[in-house]
């Protein structure tokens, strides 16, 4: 009967303690190995054809000149077509857990102290959810660790979101001309 009763304690004791240690162990997967976003080096194989794409849908917001090639700069990695920036372009993207582009990032020394931020767009679906701000202190990140110790940036004047996102991420406006407006943000050392 004592036998019994111990084998008893002793089968729920291993019952309780498999379901306690799933249950955790689940909780850890979960919260700690859940598949979250990555942003990511650019990759022409799997970046180029989801970037292009934004730059159609978003020309507009993205590019000022008419004759800006897009192509160019993802196949060089180059901000403009001077071969003098030939390779000096960060292109970062960012994608969910299914693979799908959330937006991207393009950014690069100018001088060795200062940065320029030359592209940052996310896709409709992903926007207001943070992801904007996410990319661009992952770039004045990567930039300060590169030497920039201020970073620039021009928008369009028309573009509130953007313009909202840079005040919130303390840069100061410092001119506006033919419906732009420039940023720059001092890092801190």
């Amino acid at each position: 009967m004592i036998l019994t009763k111990q084998i008893q304690w002793f089968k729920i004791t291993i019952i309780v303690t498999t379901i306690g240690l799933l249950g955790i162990g689940s909780w850890y997967l979960y919260h700690i190995h859940k598949p979250q976003e990555q942003i990511l080096d650019f990759d022409d194989l799997r970046d180029t054809t989801d970037i292009l794409t934004i730059f159609k849908r978003d020309w507009y917001w993205l590019v000022a000149s008419e004759d800006y090639s897009p192509e160019f700069m993802l196949k060089y990695r180059a901000p403009t077509q001077d071969f003098r920036y030939m390779g000096q372009l960060n292109i970062k993207v960012l994608r969910n857990q299914d693979g799908l582009l959330i937006g991207f990032v393009a950014y690069y020394l100018k001088t060795a102290t200062e940065g320029l931020l030359l592209f940052l767009d996310v896709n409709p679906s992903f926007r207001s959810k943070g992801y904007s701000e996410q990319l661009l202190t992952y770039a004045l990140n990567d930039l300060k660790k590169l030497g920039a110790n201020i970073v620039h940036l021009v928008t369009r004047t028309n573009n509130i979101h953007a313009i909202n996102l840079y005040q919130h991420t303390n840069f100061t406006e410092t001119s506006r001309t033919d419906g732009f407006v420039y940023f720059a943000k001092q890092l801190s050392s």
